[in-house]
């Protein structure tokens, strides 16, 4: 990994606005707004306001982690992987580079909706469940990272937004994110299974009923970070080697 191009990576993404107030705004808001009534109520084995901090979380998350692809696309379009061509860095450090990228962007929103939860929702948890929740939220957005990558290797510049937003919204809504999943008909239960969103999901709560996180949802997250980063450097390789 080139941490230079890292650091330049950050500051870049940083002075954007937009993106950080978009990631952490609108999840805020809806934890606000969702979470406050019945937050004391009893649900899963946790209380209601906890649970949808989490799920709150983890869309803000989501929503950093995938925001790389508005910025590949653009680089794209002004002929930026000609120029990395002639640089030494591989596709292998792109892409962790662009990994390590969206585990730094993901930190303010989550930072943000969990203060939020504790301060004006009354969520109380020990400390080790606190650290364990927001270890696994920040290790839930590895494969939006890689899904970003590849969104911004195979939608057009102009078609980006369009493509990230419809596919993002279908994520949130299949990983149980806005609906919880024994409130879903079967078959959307069924399909969610085979989506990120819902082990991703999976991985920040079972802190919340357990008390540790889930072995098993934290193996399947990592295999479609894994899955998703290979198909994502090979993207990268096939649209430079074209540039």
């Amino acid at each position: 990994m080139n941490l230079t191009y890292l650091r330049l990576e950050v500051v870049r993404v940083l002075r954007n606005k937009r993106v950080l107030v978009f990631s952490i705004l609108l999840p805020s808001i809806l934890l606000l707004v969702i979470g406050s009534p019945d937050k004391h109520e009893a649900y899963q084995g946790t209380t209601v306001a906890a649970y949808i901090m989490v799920s709150m979380g983890i869309f803000g998350a989501m929503s950093s982690a995938t925001g790389a692809a508005g910025s590949i696309a653009v680089e794209r379009g002004v002929g930026w992987n000609r120029q990395l061509r002639l640089t030494p860095l591989n596709p292998l450090k792109y892409v962790l580079s662009k990994v390590v990228l969206a585990l730094v962007l993901v930190l303010p929103p989550l930072t943000v909706v969990y203060a939020l939860g504790a301060a004006f929702l009354d969520v109380r948890l020990s400390a080790g469940t606190w650290a364990l929740v927001f270890l696994g939220s920040w290790l839930s957005a590895l494969p939006f990272a890689a899904l970003g990558l590849i969104i911004g290797y195979v939608a057009k510049p102009e078609s980006i937004q369009q493509v990230s937003g419809l596919l993002f919204f279908l994520l949130a809504l299949f990983g149980g994110l806005w609906l919880p999943l024994d409130q879903m008909p079967h078959a959307m239960r069924v399909v969610a299974t085979w989506t990120p969103a819902y082990w991703a999901a999976d991985v920040a709560r079972a802190p919340l009923t357990h008390g540790s996180l889930d072995g098993k949802a934290v193996l399947v997250l990592l295999a479609w970070a894994v899955g998703l980063g290979i198909i994502g450097i090979r993207r990268f390789r096939v649209d430079t080697a074209r540039a």
